[in-house]
């Protein structure tokens, strides 16, 4: 979880909606369970199995630091596990998620739904795919 945590630290206060951190690539052992992706005002944290207290502390207080240093006002996130067989939950963890909620990516406004279930309306590993249509 460790790069997960560096990934945090060393984060810059996001404006558009972007990937922060990507374990599910296989490049950082132990972190291939997480994403983090930024919706401005809120950070989403997903985790693709089930998350013990421990290790969601750690996470909840490295953003809250970071946070912190960024003077960025309130931390906003939001925490969804998928735990496979269709199985998803999502929780507001700090703060609040704007309703509605629009963001922006390369310029182009989108309307996101980060608690209602799986699909928020805009999937960030797809964000090249969506440079390359506009090019």
């Amino acid at each position: 979880m460790q790069a997960l945590l560096d990934a945090i630290a060393r984060m810059e206060r996001p404006t558009e909606a972007v990937r922060i951190f990507h374990g599910r690539g296989g490049l950082h052992p132990g972190c291939e369970d997480w994403a983090l992706d930024a919706f401005p005002p809120v950070l989403l944290l997903t985790a693709f199995r089930a998350v013990d207290d421990a290790a969601l502390t750690a996470v909840g207080e490295a953003l809250a630091a970071r946070w912190r240093q960024l003077d960025a006002g309130p931390l906003n996130w939001v925490l969804q596990t998928r735990e496979g067989a269709g199985r998803t939950e999502t929780r507001l963890m700090a703060g609040e998620v704007p309703e509605p909620h629009d963001v922006t990516e390369d310029g182009t406004r989108y309307r996101i739904h980060l608690l209602q279930g799986q699909n928020h309306g805009l999937f960030l590993d797809m964000a090249e795919g969506r440079r390359w249509v506009r090019a």
